[in-house]
């Protein structure tokens, strides 16, 4: 019986020590799973952050790219919107001036050139004010609306085949009216105009030469 039992305690000594190298082992291999899967998973996220990274430069650039296009585009297109802006207005002044000179153009001939100088600022306007906001958008209209009325009232009275005197004075009244908008009018809408152009174009009042 005693040796039956000195057996059985070897045998349980020999099977905890093989338990607890089973264990051992499990664990070490487990351990060595979990840091292989975890260096496995920072080289994935590391490689995942780079391409996010890489992406976002991309998309980064590209944007970059279409502001710079579509700022170069609006300051296009404010300087050919501001040069018919000058001509409609050049032409509209000739032709509300209440000096007339000798060898220039006749009232109805500077009627005819302002017809044109305000359809190609019109027309021009119209397919470009998506670059501009609506308050800059209602500053043009005002003007255009200013100037245009009240040389076409002009233009309407210098038409007329009846030249009597009640017809003369409304020519005078409405050539008068024209004038008063062009001096009157006209000059604080296109100072405001022009603030709203340099501030589109980044022009910063005030600004100084270096070197002045």
């Amino acid at each position: 019986m005693e040796e039956i039992i000195k057996f059985l305690g070897g045998t349980a000594l020999v099977l905890a020590a093989v338990a607890w190298v089973v264990r051992s082992l499990v664990v070490h291999l487990l351990s060595k799973d979990i840091e292989s899967f975890k260096e496995q998973l920072q080289a994935q996220s590391a490689v995942q952050l780079e391409r996010l990274r890489h992406e976002l430069r991309l998309v980064a650039a590209e944007h970059e790219k279409r502001t710079h296009l579509l700022q170069e585009r609006r300051a296009q297109t404010i300087a050919e919107l501001y040069a018919r802006l000058v001509n409609f207005l050049a032409a509209a002044e000739s032709f509300a001036s209440l000096m007339e000179w000798s060898g220039e153009p006749s009232k109805e001939e500077k009627a005819i050139l302002l017809a044109q100088r305000a359809g190609e600022f019109r027309e021009y306007f119209l397919c470009n004010r998506i670059y501009f906001s609506e308050n800059v958008c209602q500053k043009f209209e005002t003007l255009f609306r200013e100037v245009h009325g009240s040389s076409l009232r002009f233009r309407i009275w210098l038409a007329q085949d009846e030249k009597g005197a009640a017809v003369a004075t409304q020519m005078h009244k409405a050539w008068e009216e024209a004038w008063k908008v062009m001096k009157d009018k006209v000059p604080p809408l296109v100072t405001a105009i022009e603030a709203e152009f340099r501030e589109l174009l980044g022009v910063v009042a005030g600004a100084r030469v270096q070197g002045d």
